[in-house]
């Protein structure tokens, strides 16, 4: 069926009666009710030559978010390029190569990690080619996901690959298969090499310019800092990094990956982002689980510690920032210490930090006086709506919040936790001072006990707490929250 030329042609009869209406003769709100309702009906791609203008909506909508694998470059590549503008979101799956139950339990050799690096690097390379003929108009996501298929069907059956920008309830597991009688959910927890499979250092070289990048949890494999400052010396135009590292299994390995991070912090001095989100997860069942028992150095911390470098680092980086979210790879009272005197910033709005002190059993002294430390450092975030200092993890978790009234509302603190809080005198007068300098004039404190429940992971804390700023994917929070579901029944 050809396409009208105008949409005026396009006529609408009743069989009633010899009545005829034009598309065009609707109102445009109505237009927009029909179109909207019409896009919630799956696969409308037949519809696109009904009219120009439906033509227009429906592209839009079937090109606005893409999930693209090395196979699908070619056709890719060959789009017109008035749809590559239409493109707001790209999920790319770099897929590496499959191994049998007899690999899994296994490192993998060097022959195997070359031919992995090789998939990475030219389904990079390959991506970014065919990228770079979309002019840039400030508004793309780049979402890259790194994994092999195997690793959902060994140890990992609870791990699910999806894209980031959908929320919904998820399908059940997979019937049994020949892998659930190696791998039942009666064997022990995946050792050290298992894990290792789904999470071997990734890099890259070349990418192109892009707005928005994610680098999720559901890479499992870690992503090499030196080799993401490379990326992001490519980004001129980014504006949001949201990174979700995972924790190295080793303090040894993981003071070598801290200096590497380093690195990558400080490639982004100075950079023109508005926003950056980096939540380092660590599943906790793992940890005990794959204690060496050999020394401390082979094996990962119960609770983090951060580095001092890489939270200077990172506080430096945040200088331009107008949104900061460091979840569990730096801690807050370190963030306070590093910072220099003549350091401002100007531009940030809101700002998300995990400390390791918001525990049941440190003091409430000790509390307060991370509390107290914030109401000093904030003098120097002029514009800031609202800060969040948290911690959540297994039968555990706390909030302080802070909202100004450029945020709306009276100036308040607050304290939401699995465990009661009282603010001391001091901390209230240092909270009172900042309210005043913002002419609030008054500041309304809360005290919020959460009523008893199970807190099974540290992103089901994430959902308990209610935070108003986002610390990870929302999609990431769902998956940990699952996996860990998984896990414990």
């Amino acid at each position: 069926m050809p396409i009208p030329s105008t949409d005026s042609e396009l006529i609408f009869h009743s069989p009633a009666t010899t009545f005829e209406m034009h598309w065009t003769s609707l109102a445009a709100e109505l237009r927009g009710m029909i179109l909207e309702a019409l896009a919630h009906e799956g696969d409308v791609a037949h519809c696109a030559s009904v009219c120009r203008e439906w033509q227009a909506a429906i592209e839009q909508l079937n090109f606005h978010s893409l999930k693209l694998t090395a196979r699908d470059i070619p056709i890719f590549k060959i789009m017109a390029t008035r749809n590559l503008g239409l493109i707001r979101y790209i999920w790319y799956s770099i897929e590496l190569r499959n191994y049998d139950c007899t690999e899994c339990d296994l490192d993998e050799t060097e022959d195997v990690m070359d031919a992995n690096r090789a998939t990475v690097e030219d389904g990079m390379r390959t991506m970014f080619c065919a990228l770079s003929e979309r002019l840039p108009d400030g508004n793309m996501t780049l979402d890259i996901s790194i994994h092999s298929p195997s690793g959902s069907q060994h140890h990992f059956k609870y791990i699910r690959f999806e894209p980031a920008n959908t929320l919904s309830s998820r399908d059940p597991l997979k019937p049994s298969s020949h892998h659930d009688s190696v791998h039942s959910s009666s064997a022990p927890l995946p050792s050290i090499a298992a894990i290792d499979r789904i999470s071997r250092t990734s890099s890259f070289r070349r990418v192109p310019c892009v707005t928005h990048l994610l680098l999720r949890r559901q890479t499992r494999r870690r992503w090499d800092p030196v080799a993401l400052s490379r990326l992001t010396a490519r980004l001129p135009n980014v504006q949001d990094i949201c990174f979700e590292p995972w924790r190295e299994w080793g303090r040894l390995n993981q003071r070598r990956m801290d200096i590497r991070s380093e690195r990558f912090l400080k490639s982004l001095i100075p950079n023109n982002m508005e926003r950056m989100i980096t939540f380092e997860d660590l599943n906790e069942t793992y940890i005990s689980a794959n204690s060496t028992g050999l020394h401390e150095s082979l094996d990962a911390e119960p609770i983090r510690t951060a580095s001092t470098q890489v939270t200077k680092g990172l506080a430096e980086a945040s200088l331009g920032l107008q949104h900061l979210s460091a979840a569990f790879i730096i801690d807050a009272s370190q963030f306070w210490e590093v910072r220099q005197s003549n350091w401002v910033w100007e531009q940030l709005l809101t700002l998300s930090l995990t400390s390791r002190d918001l525990v049941p059993h440190t003091e409430p002294k000790d509390i307060n006086g991370l509390i107290h430390s914030a109401a000093r450092a904030i003098k120097k975030m002029p514009k800031l709506r609202i800060m969040e200092l948290w911690n959540g993890g297994q039968g555990h978790a706390a909030v302080f919040r802070y909202k100004s009234v450029k945020a709306g509302g009276c100036a308040s603190i607050a304290w939401r936790g699995s465990w009661s809080l009282k603010f001391e005198t001091g901390v209230v007068t240092a909270w009172e001072n900042v309210a005043g300098a913002s002419h609030a004039g008054y500041l309304h404190i809360q005290n919020e006990l959460l009523r008893p429940l199970q807190i099974r992971s540290h992103g089901e804390a994430v959902l308990i707490l209610e935070l108003e700023t986002e610390v990870a994917c929302p999609v990431s929070i769902q998956q940990i929250h699952r996996e860990h579901l998984q896990i414990t029944t």
